[in-house]
């Protein structure tokens, strides 16, 4: 079995691989480079110092998880890379632990009685296979690569990690430290023939904690993802919904019929709708990555974190604004009812058989109108304000629909006294009965000069 291994071995190095590059997975064509650079270095040998076929399998590990993260399994180069590696593991887990030597070939007995093996060519054995290949050593020069390579690894490292997870939602992030990672990766597979050495092992460990690190954060970047959505369409969808929510003017008395219920409504529907629209808004805040740009997002730039503060608080505002403004008219409203309650009391004064209300509130000129369209405005006012307890839950709202019945009920009784002061006028006594008088009087008034002389006139009629 070890020998059939070994032929396969063989073959991926002498043979290479049977296809183009053309669409190759860059994850398999660097871990197609490891595995060629590897068989190459262990083709053909037998004997080879064991730290380093160790350290050329931990790194053989590496390649299996880059192999491994490619996107594509089922395509030839895949395939291929996947059978050179399980090929050139077992190799050198064979050189680690080479097969037992084979059981003395049994013994016959020939006819002229002396013994003899069945395989009649002896066994011969090499000088050389016994003595390991004296371990390589590094040079001065070899060592202060390593500790740089360990100083840089380490540095990444570090801006990685203080930067967080978050980055890793975007894919250009990704992409650079995923080829800052496979730099380091062939600058390390140069010393693969110094397992032992310290410098080394550090730069190994280091390596490993960025490769843990990258792959954490991809993976911590796709469940946010697959939780939050996509941010950026979050917050179009955002920015559309406030073009939309505009608050409506406050009422202006006199009310018209249903404007207050209306208006509450108009009110309910734009804060309802802030609100929703900014649900989302700590969810962003928290866990999406909206790193600062440049262009507004009107100059065609990405959202950022700027955009959601800016958001969240024109939506905290949208809502404030509303509060308040429903609080103070409530507060206006409630003391013009007031003011409407005390007034009646006026109205109730009144006298149709008194001369003087006779003429200041009944039966002077357009006087009656003006008292009824007094009348109808309060009974309006104070039946919008009965809606509008009534929408809000007010606990007024027994209150003013009593009050409203007192200003139906003053309003007839204003009419039932202006029907007794129209029976109740008389006519002041002729000031001369003389029938020259009347006509000059008559005559006067006839003329144009006299046409603004008022109710005078119907004294003479």
């Amino acid at each position: 079995m070890g020998k059939l291994i070994s032929f396969l071995f063989l073959i991926f190095i002498f043979i290479g691989p049977a296809h183009a590059d053309t669409g190759i997975d860059r994850q398999v064509k660097n871990a197609l480079a490891d595995i060629t650079k590897y068989e190459q270095q262990f083709a053909g040998q037998t004997s080879v110092n064991k730290n380093s076929v160790k350290r050329t399998l931990k790194l053989l590990k590496l390649t299996r998880q880059r192999l491994d993260s490619a996107a594509d399994h089922s395509h030839p180069s895949w395939l291929e890379a996947d059978e050179r590696h399980t090929a050139l593991v077992t190799h050198l887990n064979n050189l680690l632990t080479p097969a037992k030597a084979p059981a003395a070939p049994p013994v016959t007995t020939t006819k002229s009685g002396t013994t003899a093996t069945a395989t009649e060519a002896p066994a011969q054995s090499s000088p050389t296979s016994a003595t390991p290949a004296p371990a390589k050593q590094m040079i001065s020069q070899d060592h202060v690569r390593i500790k740089k390579l360990t100083r840089d690894i380490t540095s990444v490292t570090e801006t990685v990690d203080k930067a967080g997870p978050k980055p890793f939602q975007d894919p250009l992030y990704v992409e650079k430290n995923q080829k800052t990672l496979n730099s380091f990766h062939q600058s390390l597979g140069r010393y693969a023939d110094f397992p032992d050495d310290k410098g080394v092992i550090a730069a190994t460990e280091a390596y490993q904690k960025l490769e843990k690190m990258l792959v954490f954060g991809k993976d911590h970047a796709a469940k946010e993802l697959a939780a939050i959505g996509d941010p950026q369409q979050r917050l179009t969808a955002v920015h559309q919904s406030l073009n939309q929510l505009k608050i409506p003017a406050t009422p202006q008395q006199p009310f018209k019929q249903g404007e207050l219920r209306q208006w509450l409504a108009n009110l309910i529907k734009v804060r309802n709708g802030a609100i929703k629209t900014y649900q989302p808004l700590p969810e962003l805040k928290k866990r999406a990555y909206l790193p600062d740009t440049r262009l507004t997002v009107e100059q065609g730039g990405a959202y950022d974190m700027k955009d959601v503060v800016r958001y969240d608080r024109y939506l905290r505002d949208i809502v404030s604004k509303i509060d308040k403004d429903v609080n103070s008219f409530t507060a206006n409203l409630d003391l013009s009812v007031r003011h409407t309650s005390e007034s009646l009391s006026f109205y109730d004064k009144l006298d149709p058989a008194d001369r003087s209300h006779q003429t200041s509130h009944f039966l002077s000129k357009g006087r009656a109108d003006e008292v009824r369209q007094q009348l109808a405005s309060k009974e309006m006012q104070v039946g919008e304000a009965s809606d509008y307890a009534n929408f809000l839950k007010h606990k007024n709202y027994s209150e003013r629909i009593a009050l409203l019945d007192r200003i139906k009920k003053v309003t007839v009784q204003y009419e039932n006294n202006y029907q007794k002061a129209l029976e109740l006028i008389r006519m002041p006594k002729a000031a001369s009965t003389d029938s020259d008088l009347m006509e000059i009087a008559e005559k006067t008034l006839a003329n144009p000069k006299y046409t603004d002389v008022g109710e005078i006139k119907r004294l003479l009629r």
